[in-house]
Order: structure tokens, then sequence, then C-alpha cells
């Protein structure tokens, strides 16, 4: 989850399926996460989920199978599919990445999406980011009408793409005497429907 110190509600967008959906509890509280967030709350079983979808939040299905994919090539079983959960979310956060940490996020391709492989122990402490995350936004510094200089989308983009964009931004960021680049993830969350009263 995020730091950036000042802590921003969590606003929550639910899509739900027949089985409802009764909470969402991060495991930190609002000042330790510290980040702009949405959530997609869907169902494994929903029909093309593509076209709902708020902006810059991936496809639950391409999310779900790039997950299989990177824990195949890691010699992990994926959980059969009888045996997942009902529900996910899907998580969009912001993370502010200090130049001195970028060499430590790594990346693969996984097929359908681009994920974090693994992460040095300093990310994770100073943003919160973890393995599993997709990376759909990369941004760096402010320019002269308050937007971002730097912006480059790699929602759903291959290992290339992503990697190619991440080098602009920190190129970007080192040449315009930048601290940090800016960095949206999404998030899956296994969820479980509470059962019924």
């Amino acid at each position: 989850l995020m730091r950036a110190f000042i802590g921003l509600p969590l606003l929550l967008i639910a899509y739900l399926s027949s089985h409802g959906c009764h909470g969402f509890a991060p495991t930190k509280s609002p000042l330790a996460m510290a980040r702009s967030s949405n959530t997609l709350f869907s169902s494994e079983s929903r029909a093309d989920q593509s076209q709902q979808l708020p902006a810059n939040l991936v496809n639950q299905h391409a999310f779900v199978t790039a997950i299989d994919i990177l824990k195949r090539d890691m010699g992990i079983e994926p959980i059969p599919e009888e045996e997942r959960p009902p529900l996910y979310a899907i998580g969009k956060l912001v993370a502010e990445l200090p130049l001195e940490l970028v060499s430590g996020v790594r990346l693969a391709d996984c097929e359908t999406l681009t994920l974090i492989s693994g992460l040095k122990q300093s990310v994770i402490d100073a943003t919160g980011m973890q393995s599993l995350d997709t990376i759909v936004a990369i941004r760096a510094g402010p320019d002269d009408s308050g937007g971002y200089g730097y912006v480059g989308d790699v929602s759903e983009a291959n290992l290339s793409t992503t990697a190619e964009v991440y080098t602009q931004s920190i190129n970007y960021a080192v040449q315009n005497k930048l601290p940090s680049i800016q960095l949206e993830l999404n998030r899956l969350v296994p969820m479980m429907a509470s059962p019924p009263e």
C-alpha cells in the first residue's frame, strides 16, 4: 500500500455479483496507505468487463491469467478454478517512487499484461508496492500548466513498452532534477462473500 504521509479517503466503486459484497478492509491504516485509490469489486463470472471498467483499471480476467502465468514460471501451482474466490477487488493505487530506488523494481511479461515480479525491501518500505501489482501509468514532474511534464500510459502493455516508458520517466525526472516518479498501479485482491444471514 502506498505511503506519501497524507491520508486520503478510500474511494470505493462497487460492481457486485449476485452474492453481493459486504465490505473491504485495508490491511493498513489510512495514514499508512496515504494514496488515492479506487476499488472495483467484480465476480469471476462477469462477461466482458473491459467495457465497464473505470479509467485505468485492467481487465480482471487478464489480471488473473497474468498472475497464473507468473506463478507457473516461478514453479508455483496456480489456484484451481473451482477453488478461486467468487469476487475480486481491483484497487487503483498511486506510489511516489524515489529515483534512488528505481532499480529495485523487477517486471515480468505475463502475456496478458506486465506484472511486478519482485521488489527490493527498500521499495516496499518506501512505497507499499507489492509483487503481482501491475503498472498502468507512469508520470513525472509538474509542468508549467500544473499537470505532469511526462505521462506514459502502460495499462495492459507488454514488458518492452512498460520498460521503455519507465526509463523515459526516469530520464525526464533526472533531466528536470525531480526527486521521484509516480507509478499508478492496479492490485488484484481476492474477496470472499459473506455467508447469508
